[in-house]
């Protein structure tokens, strides 16, 4: 039966198979140790949140550049 497999007529689904188990395991394992990480989201959600504050005139400029540069040093 393993002649079945590797004849000459087993053509390129002999690699293309086990590379795709490879590649969907390598995905999960990004996506599982922070490819989306949601705290990324969250930060950028606050910096947009605070720019709509500051567009609408709920805080002053100087407030702003307080609050803008302790998000920014959270993302470092």
């Amino acid at each position: 039966m393993l002649m079945e497999w590797t004849g000459p007529h087993a053509g390129p689904w002999f690699l293309v198979f086990p590379l795709l188990w490879i590649a969907v395991v390598a995905f999960a394992v990004w996506a599982f140790r922070g490819g989306w990480r949601r705290s990324r989201w969250e930060r950028d959600t606050a910096g947009a949140i605070l720019g709509e504050r500051f567009a609408k005139g709920e805080i002053s400029a100087e407030e702003y550049r307080e609050r803008l540069a302790v998000l920014e040093g959270r993302r470092r």
